[in-house]
């Protein structure tokens, strides 16, 4: 049984939503952090985005895109000022194994990427790389499936070009 924060103290949380929590805390901290978030920041924003779920939990209907919607607020604001393109990326994990250090560096170096991207188009893929469609991503962020979709292209079209200059760069 999970312990979560409310107010100052702690309330024990009923089966269903602590296995909810337990499997998609560590996925809406990763969404938190393709926002421009450090881990901190992230899982801040996380920590609070489950705490008003917990709050409002029989009230509802789709607990993966509101749980992404009150993080993503949460987070910006938090945020006193306008992320920009040359903050760090930190280390989220440190491994000894070669594979799982490639991998963290590639992980970075996509965050480091997304944080250039302008804010719609980082949203957009935020909720785009958490499994959400076009559809659904319009509603939550209440646009046009049209406008997700424009967003995510330019976006891809951006990361592609800003990657694989990166992969030129490092192969000369």
């Amino acid at each position: 049984m999970l312990r979560l924060s409310q107010g100052g103290g702690t309330a024990v949380v009923p089966g269903e939503f602590s296995e909810w929590f337990e499997r998609d805390f560590p996925r809406l901290v990763g969404f938190v952090m393709t926002l421009g978030a450090g881990q901190c920041a992230a899982e801040d924003a996380a920590q609070t985005a489950f705490a008003e779920a917990y709050a409002r939990w029989d009230d509802i209907a789709q607990p993966r895109a509101w749980v992404r919607t009150v993080a993503t607020r949460a987070f910006y604001r938090d945020q006193k000022a306008t992320l920009t393109a040359d903050e760090s990326v930190p280390l989220i994990a440190a491994g000894t194994d070669e594979d799982h250090a490639d991998q963290i560096a590639e992980r970075d170096l996509v965050l480091a990427a997304l944080r250039t991207l302008p804010p719609r188009q980082r949203e957009v893929m935020a909720w785009t790389i958490d499994g959400f469609r076009p559809e659904q991503i319009a509603l939550e962020l209440r646009t046009t499936p049209e406008n997700v979709r424009k967003s995510l292209q330019r976006a891809r079209e951006r990361l592609k070009g800003m990657l694989e200059a990166h992969a030129q760069r490092r192969y000369q």
